[in-house]
C-alpha cells in the first residue's frame, strides 16, 4: 500500500480548528502577550470553556473564581496556556471509536510529552517544540484507529497474533509505518518541518538530517514513558530499566528527580480527556 492510498481511502481526514493553528503560531512568535492571546481564546468557546475550567481547578484556583478568559490566562501563565491549547486542539481532532482506548492513547502521549521537555531542557533544545512533538509522535497510530478501521484491525490481529517489533510489523504490513503516517499528517496539518521531521524519524533518530535533536529527544521520551508505565512511575526499577547508547549525554538521575513533580503536573490536563 501506498501512503498516498491510505490518505485517499480515510473516512474523513481530522483537522485542527483555524483558531487554534493561528494561537499555536502566536504562542511561537516572541511579540505576543497574555492579552493579544485571549482576545483571540475568546473567538472559540470550547478552548475558552476548558481554559476557564483549568483555570478554576484545584490545582490553579487563587482566592477568587476566574470569569473571564484573560484573567484565566493570567492565572495560568504562558507555558500552561500552550499546552492547554494544543491539547485541545490535537485531542478535539479526533473521535472515539470502539475497541480502542482514546483516553489511554491520550495521557500516554502527554507522558511522552513532559519527558521530552524535561530532555530538550538538559540538553538545550527547544523545551516547548520538544513538548508539541511529544504530544502529537503518535498521531499517525490514531489516525488509522480512528480513520481507517480495516487496516487497524490487520494491524491489531497481526499484533495479537504474536508478531515482534511493532514499527517491522507496521513495515510488513503496509509498507510504512504510524511515524510516517504521523509525519504525512502534520505535514497536511501545516505544523512545522521540525515537527514533522521529529515524528518521521522517531524510530530511527541517528538518521535525521543534520543530527537534528528532537528525534533522538522523542525517541528517549518513549522509552523512558514505557518503563515509567511498565515499573509504576518513576521508580529505581524503571531508572535501571533505562540504558544503552540513545542515552549517551543524558543525566538519567537528574531527570528522575524531576519528573514526579513534571508527572503531577501534567495530571491537571487530563480532564480534558474526560
Amino acid at each position: 500500500m501506498e501512503i498516498e492510498k491510505l490518505f485517499a481511502d480515510l473516512q474523513s481526514l481530522p483537522s485542527i480548528p483555524k483558531v487554534a493553528q493561528d494561537l499555536l503560531l502566536q504562542f511561537d512568535n516572541p511579540s505576543s502577550n497574555l492579552e493579544s492571546v485571549s482576545r483571540n481564546i475568546e473567538k472559540d468557546p470550547v478552548i475558552s470553556a476548558k481554559i476557564l475550567r483549568l483555570a478554576n481547578s484545584a490545582r490553579f484556583r487563587g482566592s477568587r473564581e476566574s470569569s473571564s478568559v484573560e484573567d484565566a490566562a493570567m492565572r495560568l501563565g504562558f507555558n500552561t496556556l500552550r499546552t492547554l491549547v494544543l491539547a485541545s486542539a490535537v485531542t478535539g481532532a479526533f473521535k472515539a471509536v470502539p475497541n480502542f482506548d482514546l483516553k489511554g492513547f491520550w495521557l500516554t502521549s502527554f507522558q511522552v510529552a513532559g519527558v521530552a521537555r524535561l530532555l530538550a531542557k538538559q540538553s538545550g533544545a527547544d523545551a516547548e517544540i520538544a513538548f508539541t512533538c511529544g504530544v502529537m509522535h503518535n498521531i499517525g497510530e490514531l489516525l488509522i484507529q480512528t480513520g481507517a478501521p480495516a487496516v487497524a484491525e490487520r494491524l491489531n490481529s497481526a499484533a495479537r497474533s504474536g508478531s515482534s517489533g511493532r514499527v517491522a510489523n507496521e513495515t510488513l504490513q503496509l509498507g510504512f509505518g504510524y511515524p510516517e503516517v504521523g509525519a504525512e499528517l502534520a505535514k497536511r496539518w501545516n505544523l512545522p518541518k521540525v515537527i514533522q521531521q521529529a515524528i518521521a524519524f522517531q524510530a530511527r533518530p541517528m538518521q535525521a538530517p543534520d543530527n537534528a535533536p528532537l528525534p533522538r529527544i522523542i525517541a528517549q521520551s518513549i522509552v523512558i514513558s514505557d518503563a515509567l508505565n511498565e515499573h509504576g512511575g518513576p521508580t529505581p526499577q524503571a531508572r535501571e530499566a533505562i540504558s544503552g547508547p540513545l542515552f549517551e549525554g543524558v543525566d538519567l538521575d537528574r531527570l528522575f528527580d524531576s519528573l514526579p513533580a513534571v508527572l503531577e503536573a501534567d495530571k491537571a490536563f487530563e480532564q480534558l480527556l474526560s
